[in-house]
């Protein structure tokens, strides 16, 4: 069965042509729409940043798309990551960590990224002297990832120094312990 479209019902003669426009026109004039609907003040809907965009796609399937996660599965963000600005090592961990070192981003937009992760999601946890992450210091921790088998161990190293020398709360702590409240260890190869 064939599907008779309305204008070659009508007998247009160059239906074919008039086809293609139309499909070849559909998904831009689909895009322009929902631009328009995106921008548009009346609909209450804010449209996403581009380095928001880049967490949500990157980072919020796991840690929540405000930053908060359940701590047996991966650390919540919102609130506590700043607290790693804190000291040199939890700084670097946090560029070190095997997700963020294999980020398929360039080391400006990795830097922007974790910028936006630690000052907008870290809010009063961040230090007053913190300074943002640059591209150069993207591409150092790169060159050496944290690929321990004990990550998690490693970080309550790292939170236990914080907790004592920056007066980051118990909290910080919760990532790591099962519901058997031992440490989990996760494994990375």
């Amino acid at each position: 069965m064939r599907l008779r479209l309305p204008w070659r019902a009508a007998g247009w003669r160059r239906a074919g042509s008039f086809e293609a426009c139309l499909f070849a026109l559909l998904p831009g004039l689909l895009g322009l729409a929902a631009a328009q609907a995106a921008a548009s003040p009346d609909t209450g809907v804010r449209a996403l940043g581009r380095v928001e965009t880049r967490y949500l796609l990157r980072c919020g399937g796991c840690h929540g798309t405000q930053g908060r996660s359940p701590e047996t599965n991966v650390p919540s963000l919102s609130g506590q990551v700043g607290w790693f600005l804190c000291t040199a090592e939890g700084r670097s961990y946090l560029l070190r960590l095997p997700n963020v070192t294999r980020a398929p981003l360039s080391d400006a937009e990795l830097a922007e990224l974790m910028n936006w992760v630690v000052f907008r999601l870290g809010g009063a946890s961040v230090p007053a002297n913190a300074q943002p992450f640059t591209a150069e210091e993207v591409q150092a921790a790169r060159a050496r990832p944290l690929l321990s088998t004990t990550l998690v161990a490693d970080r309550q190293e790292i939170v236990s120094s914080l907790m004592q020398r920056c007066s980051a709360p118990a909290s910080l702590a919760a990532y790591g312990r099962n519901r058997g409240g031992g440490d989990a260890v996760l494994r990375v190869r």
